[in-house]
């Protein structure tokens, strides 16, 4: 009889969403016990995803046999429990922000290095099929030489001022649009180009005040958008190149775009998670505005076991959660792949040195912001 792996949950937010659907799709896996303090949000999770055994204190579900927990609570409560998932001897995945700030990230790498089982960041589009094929088109020298990388991300998700008052408006605990999507972005500059010199990065809030549960207008002390730009350093394959993001999560639409300028062609990556390609000896030659771009789509070639996880997203409710939920698929199937062989790392995926590293440039970008100069990393 083939061994199931036991998955288990702390935290019932973004977990039902995306990793609770992705891991269900799997075979040989069940997901097996769930940590919430908040009584209806735990009964409502083991009811949609059959789980057996819940648990108000999350220490209490360290002691169930489980292969691995997911930890997808408030950054600032990452250090504690992800510390003591890897000290029980189980294998852990974080959400991102990965830490609060260096020193626990740093903890939390020294932890990891003595730990049995492996760690993982939840950095999924590294695994989603087109920044996997915008990866081989980069090292191939598809594209040529890498000019630039260019992000647009804008959400509506936080525009209405009367949206309640949470962590995520609280800088101290993490909250913001740097923590929730520059994170992704800088992991994305890393994977498909390499390593990060310096930033320079303006951080701002527009809405200034949100109501608590009484209604009382409590101070947003977080960022809800942040212009970004960062330079390549030795180790990568666009050294002094720059990479330039916008992000804002108060806008009026949803809009995202993530692009790799090279000397033959760019590559786009949008929010549908598809992947497009102009090539440069098509442009108008001139200074014409009007020269709409000759965007081509790629489709990536997957194995046959990622067609088969392809299949199943489109027949599931990730697919109408976008590129995260999707890009989190393929990452669960790698991770119960090598859950099964008992493998000790995921070849790609976001280990936690690599959390150190976005850490370290979220702290300058802070920094960039407070002097208004670039920061060395």
């Amino acid at each position: 009889m083939t061994k199931k792996i036991k998955i288990g949950f702390i935290g019932s937010g973004w977990s039902r969403i995306a990793q609770a659907p992705a891991f269900s799709l799997m075979e040989d896996v069940e997901l097996a016990a769930v940590a919430s303090p908040t009584e209806q949000n735990r009964q409502k999770f083991m009811q949609r995803f059959d789980i057996q055994k819940g648990f108000a204190d999350w220490r209490d579900m360290l002691q169930c046999d489980l292969d691995l927990v997911c930890v997808t609570t408030p950054t600032w409560l990452h250090r504690e429990m992800v510390n003591g998932v890897l000290q029980s001897g189980k294998s852990v995945l974080c959400e991102k922000p990965f830490a609060l700030n260096v020193s626990d990230a740093t903890d939390m790498v020294d932890v990891a290095a003595t730990a049995p089982g492996f760690s993982l960041i939840d950095h999924q589009l590294r695994f989603h099929p087109g920044v996997r094929c915008m990866k081989q088109m980069i090292e191939s020298g598809e594209i040529g030489k890498v000019y630039e990388v260019r992000a647009v991300v804008n959400l509506a998700s936080r525009n209405r001022p009367d949206m309640p008052w949470s962590w995520w408006c609280d800088a101290e605990k993490g909250g913001g649009a740097l923590g929730a999507l520059g994170s992704h972005l800088i992991d994305l500059n890393r994977f498909l180009v390499g390593e990060i010199s310096k930033v320079s990065c303006n951080l701002g809030t527009s809405i200034l005040f949100r109501p608590d549960r009484s209604g009382t207008p409590c101070r947003v002390t977080s960022d809800d958008h942040f212009a970004m730009m960062m330079k390549f350093g030795p180790s990568s394959v666009a050294l002094g190149s720059s990479s330039i993001m916008h992000v804002t999560t108060v806008g009026a639409y949803t809009w995202f775009a993530f692009e790799v300028v090279g000397s033959l062609k760019t590559i786009r990556l949008d929010g549908a998670g598809r992947l497009w390609e102009a090539t440069n000896d098509e442009a108008q030659v001139g200074r014409s505005l009007i020269d709409a771009p000759r965007w081509k789509l790629v489709e990536p070639m997957l194995s046959w076991d990622e067609l088969v996880v392809q299949e199943k997203i489109r027949q599931s409710s990730l697919a109408v959660h976008g590129i995260f939920a999707v890009g989190f698929a393929f990452l669960a199937h790698r991770i119960v792949k090598a859950l099964k062989n008992q493998e000790k790392r995921l070849d790609d995926a976001a280990g936690f040195a690599d959390g150190l590293m976005i850490q370290k440039v979220m702290q300058a970008a802070r920094q960039s912001d407070k002097l208004q100069r670039w920061i060395k990393i």
